[in-house]
């Protein structure tokens, strides 16, 4: 059966560029590229066909495929992370930083995250381009399954979207509750934006839902024991 847009499926895939993995569900080609995660579960993404979650060329290539096949497309610059634009390259007056940055250094600058790739006097050239921009990328994917539970696919929109696992409470009739780990915003400074996200997802999924609700819990912080007191000798 060929997937259609619209469709929530779980995937497996890796991103390549050069034949270095950057991306990927697969914990052991994760940790041959050097890039892996000690706190990150790695299983089959949850993915909404067609709903732009993912690069734009590999979201396009879904729709039409089948369930356990795999399959390697190769995507250029445009259909993933977009080609290297020479405007995107900004003179930044050294005033503007709080340290004096180094060569290669990636921060945040005017609001912007940018690596700093040249200094002419008192400026340094900082690219604000993707770090992967420019580049062709190749993915190998395979469909595992189509999801059809709400709460499932609800929470592996919120994974894809955050990193983050976070527990769907359906047993209200009336409201759909995500379960939020605590201090989340401070983490994530595009949270508002991620929860009307997450709302929006909800409320699509859940149709007889009248709202949704966050839930974040503070544990009660634990009592630091004082090291008892050396006894004096005489």
């Amino acid at each position: 059966m060929a997937i259609e847009n619209g469709t929530y499926i779980k995937l497996n895939y890796t991103g390549t560029i050069n034949g270095v993995a950057f991306d990927t569900t697969d914990a052991e080609a994760a940790k041959n590229a050097n890039i892996f995660r000690e706190n990150f579960e790695y299983t089959p993404a949850i993915v909404k066909v067609g709903a732009g979650r993912l690069l734009k060329g590999l979201d396009e290539e879904l729709a039409g495929k089948e369930i356990g096949q795999e399959y390697t497309i190769t995507l250029p610059a445009e259909k993933a992370f977009g080609e290297h634009k020479a405007e995107e390259m900004k003179a930044v007056d050294k005033k503007a930083f709080d340290h004096k940055p180094e060569l290669f250094e990636r921060l945040t600058v005017e609001g912007r995250e940018g690596v700093v790739v040249q200094k002419i006097g008192n400026r340094y050239i900082v690219d604000f381009n993707h770090p992967l921009a420019g580049q062709e990328v190749v993915y190998t994917f395979t469909i595992i399954e189509e999801v059809t539970d709400a709460a499932e696919c609800l929470a592996g929109t919120i994974k894809l979207i955050t990193g983050r696992d976070m527990k769907i409470g359906t047993k209200h009739e009336n409201f759909v509750s995500v379960e939020v780990p605590t201090m989340i915003a401070m983490y994530n400074q595009n949270w508002f934006m991620t929860q009307y996200l997450i709302m929006q997802e909800a409320l699509e999924l859940f149709p007889a839902a009248e709202s949704v609700k966050f839930v974040e819990s503070f544990p009660r912080p634990k009592a630091v024991e004082e090291p008892a007191a050396e006894e004096k000798t005489e």
